[in-house]
């Protein structure tokens, strides 16, 4: 047992590390991956809904509209979203911004909704007036082999 201790005592003395600075040449000839890539799943249970009102919009009447998904069962996976914040965007090659790479796939495990809807509030029921737009039930793959790419920037 003393022997061990002794080891473990001793490995530190013969070991060691250090942290060097890179000059400029040895950082431009590494190379990485830049922004996060992200992969989720969101499963979903009966019952599900999900409801969005924008509180800063103006409508023609006061009153306030909700985009209702209702009933939303199933699960949703996406695999490969890229997320990066660039630094040469634009025709001058000087402004920057956040830069989204589509997925690699998208893969729905029966995802369905009983309706998608627009009306005055974040429930769905007989008396809300809720305008139906459109119901959805997908199973199965969706690739996006072009790499597509979405970029936000500021404007002001």
């Amino acid at each position: 047992m003393r022997i061990f201790a002794l080891i473990f005592l001793l490995i530190p003395v013969i070991s060691w590390s250090e942290m060097n600075e890179l000059t400029e040449d040895e950082m431009e000839s590494t190379s990485g991956q830049s922004g996060i890539t992200l992969s989720a799943r969101f499963e979903f249970d009966e019952g599900s809904r999900i409801s969005y009102t924008n509180k800063d919009a103006e409508y023609l009447d006061s009153q306030e509209y909700w985009f209702v998904v209702d009933n939303l069962t199933g699960a949703m996976e996406i695999k490969g979203l890229k997320l990066d914040l660039v630094g040469d965007f634009g025709p001058s090659k000087n402004t920057g911004a956040l830069q989204w790479t589509l997925p690699e796939e998208m893969v729905f495990d029966n995802l369905k909704t009983d309706g998608i809807y627009v009306g005055a509030g974040k429930e769905v029921d007989a008396g809300s007036g809720h305008r139906f737009l459109m119901g959805m039930e997908i199973d199965g793959v969706l690739q996006f082999p072009a790499a597509t790419t979405m970029s936000i920037f500021a404007t002001k």
